[in-house]
Formats: C-alpha cells, sequence, structure tokens
C-alpha cells in the first residue's frame, strides 16, 4: 500500500526575541513584528501547498520575553489552518518547563506538543507517525530518558529533534546527540531544529536542519526560509522530494571599507554610498567595517556619517577599526631615529615612480608602526 504526505517543516522562529543588539527602539519592534510577518507566511505556505502537516522543531517563541497577545495571536494562527496538524516540540528557548505556555494554554485542538513524557502522536487516518525529543529545561547537556518510540515499516515515520548534533560535546552542548544514533532508531524523516542556518548534507539520508526563517543576528547570513517536504512511502521503502522556500523579510550584510591612508579631501560619504550600492539598505540591517588610518577630522566624520546613514537604511552600525595617522612632518623634524627614518623614506619616495612610491609608503608606515606600537599588523597593507 502506497502512502504519501507533505509538511512543511520550519523551526527556531523566537517570536518576541528582544533584538537587544539593535537598541530598544523602534528598530527592534519592528525586528519582532517581522518575525509575526513570516509566520503568517509559513502558515500561507501551508495553505498554498495543501500540506497535510505543520512541522515546528523548537524554540518557536522566546519563553522570558513572550507576551500574552503574542500567545493569543499565535493561536489565531493556529486556527487559519484547522485541518491540518501542527506537530511542534519545545526547544531550550521555549522548553517544557512549569510555567511553559505550553503546559497552561488552551491551544487549538490540532496542535499536538510532543514532550519527553509524551514524545508520540500517531495520526490513525493518514499513517503518520511523529516522535519529538526536546527540551524540558533551558539546558541539557545529556539526552533526557527517551521514551522507546513505536516505529513500524509501513507507516510514514518522522523524528522531531532540537539539540546539537555531529557536533564535540565539550563546548556546553543542548541535546548532544550524533547522526547516527539517530539513524538507528529507523525513521523516514528527521526535522533537525537549533542551529539557524539551514543544512541539507545528509538530505538523503532523511536529515534537514530548517535553519530559522528569519536571520536573528550578523552571525546568520544567506537565505533563510522553510522545507516543503514530500514523503511517500511503499512496501517499507521511502521517497523523500525536499524543497526550500526561502520566506526572509531582511538579510543582515557585513561590508568592510578599508583604506590604507585617508588623505586630505578623503569623502567618505562617497565610499560609503558606494559599499551600499550592492545591498538593500532601507531594508536590510547592514554593519560596515572601517579600517585603515585616518586624522582625527576622519574618526568625526565617520560618527557623523552613521547618524546619517540611520536616516536613510533600516539599521547600520559603522565600526571604527582605524588607527591614528601619523604627523609627518612634525615627526620627520625630529632628532632621533624616527626623524631620520621618515626623511630617508621621503627622499627615496620623491624619487621613485608610482608603483614604488606606494610601496614606499607602506613601508615607512610599517616602520613606524615598529618603532611607535612595536608591532606590525600586515593586513592592513594588503
Amino acid at each position: 500500500m502506497k502512502n504519501k504526505i507533505s509538511l512543511i517543516h520550519c523551526a527556531d522562529l523566537h517570536l518576541d526575541a528582544p533584538f537587544t543588539g539593535l537598541g530598544h527602539g523602534s528598530v527592534s519592534q519592528e525586528r519582532r513584528n517581522d518575525l509575526k510577518e513570516v509566520f503568517e507566511k509559513i502558515i500561507f505556505l501551508v495553505q498554498e501547498n495543501n500540506a497535510d502537516y505543520l512541522v515546528i522543531s523548537g524554540d518557536l517563541f522566546e519563553h522570558h520575553y513572550v507576551r500574552d497577545s503574542t500567545i493569543h495571536w499565535l493561536n489565531r494562527q493556529f486556527k487559519k489552518i484547522a485541518d491540518k496538524q501542527c506537530i511542534l516540540i519545545p526547544g531550550n528557548h521555549d522548553p517544557f518547563v512549569s510555567n511553559s505556555w505550553y503546559r497552561s494554554y488552551p491551544w487549538h485542538d490540532n496542535v499536538r506538543i510532543l514532550t519527553t513524557n509524551v514524545p508520540g502522536f500517531m495520526d490513525e487516518q493518514k499513517g503518520v507517525y511523529f516522535y519529538g525529543i526536546g527540551f524540558n529545561t533551558f539546558r541539557q547537556e545529556q539526552l533526557p530518558a527517551l521514551v522507546p518510540p513505536q516505529i513500524t515499516p509501513d507507516r510514514i515515520n518522522i523524528c522531531l529533534f532540537h539539540g546539537t548534533l555531529d557536533m564535540s560535546f565539550t563546548q556546553s552542548p543542548y541535546n548532544p546527540i550524533d547522526r547516527r544514533t539517530l539513524t538507528d532508531l529507523g525513521f523516514d524523516y528527521y526535522a533537525l531544529g537549533h542551529f539557524h542556518r539551514k543544512n541539507t548534507s545528509y538530505a538523503n539520508e532523511g536529515f534537514v536542519n530548517a535553519g530559522s526563517p528569519e536571520p536573528l543576528g550578523f552571525d546568520e547570513p544567506g537565505e533563510h526560509g522553510v522545507f516543503l517536504v514530500s514523503l511517500e512511502k511503499e512496501a517499507g521503502q521511502i521517497r523523500r522530494e525536499i524543497q526550500f522556500l526561502p520566506i526572509q523579510k531582511r538579510f543582515y550584510q557585513e561590508l568592510e571599507l578599508n583604506i590604507p591612508r585617508m588623505e586630505p579631501g578623503f569623502q567618505l560619504q562617497v565610499e560609503l554610498m558606494k559599499l551600499l550600492e550592492c545591498c538593500n539598505p532601507e531594508k536590510d540591517i547592514m554593519k560596515i567595517s572601517i579600517g585603515g588610518r585616518a586624522t582625527h577630522e576622519h574618526k568625526m566624520d565617520i560618527i557623523s556619517m552613521e547618524e546619517y546613514l540611520r536616516g536613510i537604511c533600516f539599521h547600520i552600525q559603522l565600526e571604527d577599526l582605524t588607527e591614528p595617522d601619523y604627523d609627518l612632518d612634525a615627526l620627520s623634524e625630529e632628532s632621533n631615529i624616527t626623524g631620520v627614518f621618515i626623511r630617508m623614506m621621503r627622499e627615496k619616495m620623491d624619487r621613485a615612480g608610482d608603483t614604488e612610491r606606494r610601496n614606499l609608503e607602506k613601508a615607512l608606515y610599517l616602520g613606524l608602526d615598529a618603532i611607535f606600537k612595536g608591532h606590525i599588523e600586515l593586513d592592513q597593507y594588503q
């Protein structure tokens, strides 16, 4: 007998995340609204694709920050797909603790929360068995004692897992486990959550880490979204079709502007605007690291430019990594090794062609770094 179902797999939405790195003003609130908008897109995708299930592999909301109004709103979203089963597990940010909303709230009857004590749900009508491995506490440095899964070969068997997979287990892990241990359980599809970057490296074995549908920080570059998964089983053999659906609203962009030396007349605004041409600054969240050597005036320009750019960008941070420029005229007058070195290098530069002059100028600043700082940083001059 052939059995075929489809599902939308997502994880790590983190509703009501504080976004403290963006300040406490309107930008943080707008980002929280973004997360709700993204979840509404997920509900729409379930409807549009007529998926049988919505599978959420942990960290749907932030336990310490989520508001009552958000929980009510979330339940209304589930009701929009009342004819679909919503299967979810608690993560380390929304664990099944004593005061969890998962315990106390009257969720709509299409919501199935899989816990350590009751980890399984069997949809007899469709012949699909779900099993969850989530969190009872905010930290679980080893897996909780598992109720053995009730797997049968004639059903489609799906495991929801939130935690650390195939990583060094000495680095404060969360639900550490290796892939082989999960494989030996015998599931047909492993809906993974916890790490915010999507990963389909082992999709041929049924392992998919959904990542976060909306990026939450600069350490989460690239595309984010959800997975549309079709599973077909016949005579004990499983066939999988896995499709990534990008749905994120904003990108986090990190850029670099490295000016070895900001000469008089250098227009910082012009260079920054050129850099932003490759992005969507009105929508995305930007960080630009500025390196090189800068005078005091140029450093003040960086401060004022950040204020200016915030008026035309959704959110931008300028990171000043510049170092103070040397006053070569004043230093060359000194009667010491520094003065001698500068005068000698300037004489060589006056006689050199353009290419050699640039190399000699780099050598001059490297030498001054060695004199004044006791070390040199070659990457500034590449």
